[in-house]
């Protein structure tokens, strides 16, 4: 028994692989772009608090 008489229509099992290489390769390059946009400003500053607030509680350890 393969797998597509595994799974019922309608399933995830019953896309085409063309059409599920299509998919893959628009996922991989959405995600490649978004990854290679620069973060938001107010991003960048919450990590820069973040990272100050950890610097100040490592050398209050100390």
């Amino acid at each position: 028994m393969t797998r597509r008489d595994q799974t019922k229509p309608g399933k995830a099992g019953d896309i085409p692989p063309n059409v599920s290489e299509q998919i893959d390769e628009n996922l991989k390059r959405l995600y490649s772009d978004a990854a290679s946009e620069d973060l938001p400003p107010s991003l960048i500053e919450l990590l820069d608090a973040l990272r100050s607030q950890e610097t100040q509680q490592s050398a209050g350890d100390q």
